[in-house]
This record gives C-alpha cells, structure tokens and sequence, in this order.
C-alpha cells in the first residue's frame, strides 16, 4: 500500500496499533474469563466434596450411634434373658449347654462333634452305689468338654466341680484317651473364681461383650503350650 505521506503511515500504523490493542484486551478478557468459570467450578466442586465429607461424617456418626445403641438394647435383653433362666433353674439348657456346643467347634476345633447330653446321671464303673449328675457333655473325636453351670458360682464351687472332673473317667471309662476339657459356665463369674479355675485347669466361661466366652483360656492354653 502506497502512503502519501509519512503522516498517513504513522496513522495507518497507529490504527493498526489500536486493533491489535482491541485485540490482545478482548482475547485478556477472553482468558481471564475462562479462568474465573474454572475458578468457579473448582470452588463449586470443592464446596461438592466437602457437603460429600459432611453427609459421609454425619452418615457414620449416626451409625455408630446405632450400633452402640443396639449393643446395649442386647447386653440389656442378654442380661434379662440370663436373670430369667437362673430364676427359671434353665441356665444348663438356655446358656452352658448351647454356648458349649459353639465353643467345641470354634475355639476346641472339634471336627464334629458325636455326643452331646445334657444333665447326663452316671453311675460310677468302680463303686456301682456312687451315682452324680453332669450337666454338659460334648463329645468329639478327641476331646470331651465337661460343662457345669452355676447360677453364683463360689470358690467351693470350684473345688467340687473339681473332685467331679478328677473322677470323670470313673463314670465314663469308655472315653478314656480322650482330653478332658473341663468348663464352669454362668452368666457372670466373678474374678476371684475365675483365679481358682485358672489354678485347677479349669476353664471359666461368662458373659462377655457380645456373646458368652471363655475368660481365662489365654492363661490356661498357654500354660498348656508351654
């Protein structure tokens, strides 16, 4: 393009200028635009994330209100139901007897069990006028648990249940070359009787946070292995 002046190129480059100005100021714009919308979408994604957390918390919080509400309403129900059957004389059926059947399989690793009675009267092989009651038996391949319920299990508790499991092959000689696994069982076991059955090799079963178990078989399977 040919310019009549040099003025008319200054002002041809001048417009030019200012276009290219309008230009680099729209495209700015443009920029600073987009970068505000993401802006805003990160923050709208953020403030997502956060209501997500918020609602999560709040979710847990109120399942674990209920879980503890409903292991209380069972520990209450466990504890009625465990004054009922020692008002009702039924602690052998309704706590020891079903409770041991659990424990053969999953504490004692009983692969099946082959009998099981309860309240089982025996008269002794070696002194036929000599007859007792046992309250549990569960008998495995290689093991028999020998289960007595008390309703307040005392200290002379245990030194009978004790004479009772020194004479129990007297009684039952046909399951002699079987492990004796001897269990006092009741709903609540204090811990000075809990010692004495520890002391006797004796396992104490009571209630525990969720269902019944057994209190001292870490010290007595220790000793055991050891």
């Amino acid at each position: 393009m040919a310019y009549a002046t040099v003025e008319d190129r200054v002002e041809w480059l001048e417009a030019m200028f200012g276009q290219f100005m309008a230009g680099m100021a729209l495209l700015n714009k443009q920029a600073k635009d987009r970068d505000q919308a993401a802006e805003a979408r990160n923050r709208l994604a953020e403030a997502r994330h956060q209501a997500a957390e918020e609602r999560n918390r709040l979710a847990e919080a109120r399942l674990a209100r209920f879980q503890d509400e409903m292991r209380q309403s069972k520990r209450e129900l466990d504890k009625k139901w465990g004054e009922l059957a020692n008002k009702m004389g039924t602690i052998v059926e309704d706590i020891l007897a079903p409770n041991l059947r659990r424990l053969a399989r999953e504490h004692f690793q009983f692969g099946r069990i082959e009998d099981f009675m309860i309240r089982r009267c025996r008269r002794s092989a070696l002194r036929p006028d000599v007859e007792d009651e046992f309250d549990t038996l569960v008998v495995g391949p290689e093991a028999v648990i020998l289960g007595e319920a008390k309703s307040t299990p005392r200290i002379e508790h245990v030194e009978a249940f004790a004479g009772k499991v020194g004479a129990f092959f007297e009684f039952f000689p046909e399951y002699r070359g079987k492990r004796l696994i001897a269990v006092l069982g009741s709903w609540a076991v204090p811990d000075r009787v809990v010692e004495q059955l520890t002391a006797r090799r004796i396992y104490a079963m009571r209630m525990g946070e969720d269902t019944m178990e057994l209190a001292n078989a870490t010290a007595l399977e220790a000793e055991r292995v050891g």
